[in-house]
């Protein structure tokens, strides 16, 4: 990365050394869990709890680190040492000391607390970045406080699904236990590490006053000539944001207007939602630039950039782009419709376990055709807005909830149950995230699919 006219060469910098973050994250994240001990009050246990937490700090703290601005690094080191070593110190004394009996609940103690010391730890680090960055602007500090606090909200989560299974599995072997968790702690290194680097290029973006709605050519242009990371940055935050959004909509399927969130769970969905939002245009715009500059035709390849294993050869294509005949067609239309046919066969295969099961056979063939129907729509469409996604989502939820409602309500016919709470799921959390996911595949769908 020598050829830069967009980061500024303290992110620059930041971006370039990411790979060692990486590998630190890989080693101690994963010797600290696979080998940690029994006894956790042993020596061996609290060396790795000090490696862990100081892990945390470093992941906030590599900025400035790797710039060597020591006075900002002095001042935030405290506030990140409260976080992540002498939380639940801070939440025991004030929970012993307040009268929570007759004033306050020791959990809301616990956790407002736990808010105030990360609040506190924002503020202080916006301060510092506007600092380093001589960031100036009228709502500049604002939308910084607010890319650190996503920062904090999704570094703070975790796996979901993926670490309870991890968690919960049995191995036949130890061979089998210690390869499994490997890739585990790899996949998770991975996802913090492209969250940071994602941090990274927005602050840019705030400081070159660059609309993250939509790119510039030169942002664009600068991410094509640097491939690989823009890639392996903007994909993970995809992918990673993309399984947390669909496992949360399913999970709060019956959960109306987000009643059962807690202050932490709105602003861990909030922050997933508006990463997943900003990097999928930024794909689709992406990959659009580079196929009106390159002159290529990515369709069903770069639609297919955000699945994962599936995207190491859609990619692997984008990149050697020069040497594929299928991406150079001769007659756009003609290629438009082939890309489309392999889609619809694609899905049909992706469904066919259900199509040939009689109890789900359909929903199966809804789903499916719902789908097919919805790329080949994206594909001839001049505009594409959030219309599209909220309808699609719409449709998706009532065909995903009737039966629960269905079943729920089959002894007896009541107006209220079975249908206004059945027209009030449409509008709760579940189908929010929905529409957000298929804004974020549909609109990839829609830059590659489409040939201006």
């Amino acid at each position: 990365m020598e050829n830069n006219d967009v980061l500024s060469p303290k992110m620059f910098k930041s971006i370039q050394k990411l790979w060692i973050v990486f590998a630190i994250f890989v080693g101690i994240d994963f010797i600290t869990n696979y080998f940690y001990p029994e006894q956790k009050n042993s020596t061996l246990a609290k060396v790795f709890d000090f490696l862990s937490s100081a892990l945390h700090c470093l992941f906030f703290l590599w900025y400035f680190l790797i710039n060597k601005h020591w006075k900002s690094l002095l001042i935030v080191l405290p506030l990140l040492i409260v976080s992540f070593f002498f939380m639940k110190e801070i939440q025991n004394t004030l929970d012993y000391y307040i009268p929570f009996e007759t004033i306050i609940d020791s959990g809301t103690v616990r956790k407002y607390a736990s808010l105030l010391v990360t609040l506190t730890t924002v503020f202080v680090l916006s301060k510092r970045y506007l600092v380093e960055e001589n960031i100036i602007g009228k709502w500049a500090f604002g939308k910084i406080f607010l890319l650190n606090l996503g920062l904090f909200s999704l570094y703070n989560s975790d796996m979901g699904m993926v670490e309870q299974m991890i968690s919960s599995g049995t191995f036949s072997s130890k061979t089998g236990e210690f390869i499994v968790t490997f890739i585990y702690y790899v996949l998770t290194s991975v996802r913090s590490t492209a969250f940071l680097g994602a941090f990274f290029f927005l602050i840019n973006c705030i400081s070159n006053r660059e609309n993250i709605y939509h790119f510039s050519s030169k942002v664009l242009d600068f991410s094509n000539r640097y491939f690989g990371v823009s890639v392996l940055i903007s994909i993970s935050c995809l992918i990673f944001g993309f399984a947390y959004l669909i496992e949360n909509a399913i999970s709060l399927e019956l959960d109306f207007l987000g009643k059962d969130l807690t202050i932490f769970g709105w602003l861990n969905n909030i922050a997933v939602i508006a990463l997943f939002v900003i990097c999928s245009r930024f794909i689709g715009q992406f990959l659009k630039e580079r196929s009106l500059r390159k002159e290529k035709y990515y369709g069903v390849i770069g639609s297919s950039v955000w699945v994962p294993v599936i995207n190491i050869i859609s990619l692997l294509m984008i990149k050697f782009d020069d040497k594929i005949k299928f991406l150079s067609p001769t007659n756009f239309e003609k290629a438009k419709k082939i890309h489309l046919i392999i889609v619809s066969v694609i899905i049909l295969f992706l469904y066919k376990n259900d199509i040939i099961d009689a109890n789900k056979r359909l929903e199966g063939l809804l789903l499916s055709s719902i789908y097919i129907a919805s790329f080949w729509i994206v594909a001839y469409i001049k505009k594409y807005n959030w219309f599209f996604s909220l309808v699609l989502a719409g449709i998706v939820t009532m065909i995903k909830v009737f039966p629960f409602y269905k079943g729920l309500y089959s002894t007896e016919f009541i107006f209220k149950d079975y249908v206004l709470d059945f027209v009030k799921h449409t509008f709760s959390i579940a189908m929010i995230l929905t529409t957000i996911v298929f804004y974020g595949i549909y609109y990839i769908a829609f830059q590659t699919l489409r040939k201006k």
